[in-house]
């Protein structure tokens, strides 16, 4: 039963970027410190579900800046914009550097995590 649980559980997770479209990512109110993330999530399912979601923000150069989990709460058959704030620099912006870009996907927790 405890191997079926987990193969079942392993089958979710792989799938689950199926079930989910996450698109029309924005940054947005830029501080010096924090920025917020505005994204579209989809929900192809018919379950409401709450999903551990990994936010990365990036800079011109193309070095990860900052990044956060999160969880978001999924309506069934839905579309949703959701707003996230993302701050706690790993380092601070060089001179001429600015934010980039955002990308947003599902958490994959470990086997034994969650």
């Amino acid at each position: 039963a405890v191997i079926l649980g987990f193969l079942l559980r392993s089958c979710w997770l792989e799938k689950r970027e199926d079930y989910y479209e996450i698109n029309n990512i924005v940054l947005a109110d830029r501080t010096h410190s924090s920025v917020d993330v505005l994204f579209h999530v989809t929900n192809k399912t018919s379950m409401t579900r709450e999903e551990p979601v990994l936010i990365k923000v990036y800079t011109t150069r193309g070095d990860v800046i900052a990044s956060r989990l999160t969880n978001i709460e999924v309506q069934p058959r839905s579309r949703r914009r959701y707003r996230k704030m993302v701050e706690k620099w790993e380092r601070p912006l060089l001179d001429g550097e600015e934010l980039s870009h955002a990308t947003i996907e599902i958490y994959k927790p470990s086997i034994l995590g969650r």
